[in-house]
């Protein structure tokens, strides 16, 4: 073997060990800090609180869901505090798997969601509250 053969394996060597120290030095400084205070709140804070829209429901002759439209970004959470006011109601919000089953004049019921996809989706009482049901609706839209 010739010298310079040896000082390559030498820088070779020191190359590796450049790399061995990198990585050392990325899990100290991000990965340790991530597995002490938590992925949702390293890097997703907005899942940490969930934003609450307070959902009135009455007979759509006096104005179905108030509100019925809902904006929330993609990758929040969402909590839905819905109250029925006069009549036996339900809400159904099928492209994210909720649906409350009745929910009684005078009580509440608390849903809670993430928006994890993009767009709009409809909403909907599914107990037939009054001739005028059918246009008891109303939207989630997840913006990007």
């Amino acid at each position: 073997m010739t010298g310079a053969d040896e000082e390559r394996k030498g820088v070779a060597g020191v190359r590796r060990l450049e790399v061995v120290a990198g990585v050392l030095v990325f899990a100290a400084v991000v990965a340790t800090p991530l597995l002490i205070f938590g992925y949702e709140r390293a890097l997703r804070p907005a899942l940490a609180s969930p934003y609450e829209w307070r959902v009135a429901m009455h007979v759509f002759e006096d104005g179905g869901f108030r509100p019925n439209r809902i904006e929330v970004a993609k990758g929040q959470r969402g909590r839905l505090v819905l109250t029925s006011y006069d009549v036996t109601h339900s809400f159904q919000l099928l492209d994210f798997g909720i649906d409350t089953g009745p929910i009684f004049p005078g009580t509440k019921r608390v849903v809670e969601f993430v928006a994890d996809r993009v767009g709009t989706f409809p909403f909907q009482c599914n107990v037939r509250c009054s001739p005028l049901h059918r246009n008891m609706v109303g939207q989630l839209i997840v913006k990007p």
